[in-house]
């Protein structure tokens, strides 16, 4: 299984690692082939201070952390995508998100669901028609977990 990856998962997994995104993460029998765009990596730097305040976890299990999650996820460029793909994904999400555009890119591009917990986001791109989406709550159906 192929899955775009959205930062709020990773964010979910930094903050409690053994909760439930942190199994559906580290699922021993479960290894999707995981994707994130580029922007991915930035975001990660952009929210850290906030997740070293709120996980009570010292900054360098919080940094082992990030790489091992990055380490899991094939990092795209944005130039691996085609322009077309690119105004579609906006559209998508230009009155939801527009920042969630390069993740909807990617799930398009590669033809697999972004995997999300951004209930607004699937609300908005469910109303859309889009159906390139996996909740916390699909995985885990998925999964038979």
């Amino acid at each position: 299984m192929k899955l775009v990856v959205d930062t709020n998962i990773l964010i979910s997994c930094l903050l409690k690692p053994e909760g439930r995104v942190g199994e559906l993460f580290f699922h021993p029998l479960h290894r999707p082939d995981l994707f994130a765009p580029e922007r991915m990596l930035s975001e990660l730097v952009a929210h850290r201070p906030k997740v070293l305040k709120l996980a009570g976890l010292p900054a360098e299990r919080i940094g082992a952390l990030e790489e091992l999650l990055v380490s899991r996820i094939t990092i795209v460029s944005n130039s691996a995508v085609a322009s077309p793909t690119w105004e579609r994904a906006y559209d998508l999400v230009k009155d939801i998100d527009e920042d969630d555009d390069q993740f909807v890119a990617l799930a398009l591009h590669l033809n697999c669901p972004l995997w999300t917990g951004d209930g607004k986001l699937v609300r908005g791109l469910r109303r859309k028609g889009f159906k390139l989406l996996m909740t916390n709550d699909d995985l885990r159906k998925e999964l038979g977990a």
